[in-house]
């Protein structure tokens, strides 16, 4: 498996990140815990949870990093896993009041140590922004929390991209580190954003691609496989309608007829060429996330890995998508 290095960093992920945002919810704790042994001992080693994952189900709130960190006491296996989690998310149900400050990010940052049952993050995200909160404390803040030892590195996830160069630009000439990672919604399906329910989810988009290039920003692509939107097309379901609006486009349409050809070759299935459009990207580290359901998802995802990817598949189907589709 070819590990990638993440730029201004010293840490080397799996191609890709295994989402853990059902554990406690839509997966028991046993499955859970179960998938991750499985995904690290095929090679895996990189992990997405964030504090705010499983406070819409029936579990205890953040039980996401709660089952993680039982595995990590269990197991012993905390050393060989890259950890990534997000905090500063408003609380659940209350989206219109933002806690991105200083306060509220060490609050949440030391309740994710307690419950990972760790003494340091990787790679620890902001969930959102808040524009009335100053660049300054946000990235002073993170800084300081680095300095500490209680995180490696920091970034953003949901962040505008004026926000994104402006906490950059702060933190270049006040010496702090600032941000390594950016993770957005991202995938090799076009995503309709006015069918969007959440729409505080930022999309990736030409400015922000060209601007990870120019700067070699790393980027973890969330809902890469796009509710596995091609591979239930190619199997004749009836999509539901947050799916379906989402996703129905022409450019999908285009997209979908190439994957047809390719997986009727026999060497790469519709999963494949979805998490493969991510790992392919050449100007910029990219990793996507992926939620796995079941064993043989995960499997499927653990075989994907370890596949060469088709350059010249990619960049045919780089050819067709337009990013976000606006109409």
């Amino acid at each position: 498996m070819n590990y990638r290095k993440l730029n201004n960093t010293e840490l080397s992920v799996s191609p890709v990140c295994m989402g853990t945002v059902n554990y406690g919810t839509e997966m028991s704790e046993y499955d859970a815990k179960a998938q991750m042994s499985k995904f690290l001992d095929d090679g895996g080693n990189f992990l997405d949870t964030a504090q705010i994952y499983g406070e819409w189900g029936n579990s205890p709130e953040c039980f996401s990093e709660y089952v993680i960190g039982n595995w990590f006491k269990e197991t012993g296996n905390r050393q060989k896993v890259v950890l990534a989690t997000k905090g500063a998310h408003p609380k659940w149900g209350h989206m219109d009041k933002p806690r991105v400050n200083a306060k509220d990010i060490n609050e949440d940052l030391e309740g994710s140590l307690k419950l990972l049952n760790t003494d340091y993050i990787d790679l620890y995200f902001l969930h959102r922004d808040d524009p009335n909160t100053p660049v300054t404390e946000i990235m002073e803040c993170l800084d300081a929390a680095r300095k500490a030892g209680k995180i490696r590195h920091y970034g953003c996830s949901n962040w505008k991209l004026p926000r994104i160069k402006e906490a950059q630009e702060y933190s270049k000439s006040a010496g702090l580190e600032g941000f390594v990672c950016n993770q957005l919604m991202w995938s090799l399906a076009d995503i309709n954003f006015y069918n969007l329910v959440d729409k505080s989810f930022i999309l990736m988009d030409e400015d922000t691609h060209a601007y990870s290039a120019q700067t070699g920003m790393n980027v973890m692509a969330y809902m890469s496989v796009a509710k596995g939107y091609f591979t239930r097309r190619a199997a004749g379901e009836n999509l539901p309608a947050g799916v379906a609006d989402l996703y129905n486009s022409p450019s999908n349409d285009a997209i979908f007829e190439r994957l047809v050809s390719v997986a009727k070759q026999g060497n790469y299935t519709y999963i494949d060429m979805a998490l493969m459009y991510i790992i392919a990207e050449k100007l910029f580290p990219a990793v996507p996330i992926a939620s796995f359901d079941n064993m043989a998802q995960l499997k499927e995802g653990v075989e994907c890995m370890k596949k060469t990817v088709p350059a010249e598949i990619i960049e045919e189907l780089s050819k067709l998508k337009k990013f976000t589709y606006w109409e």
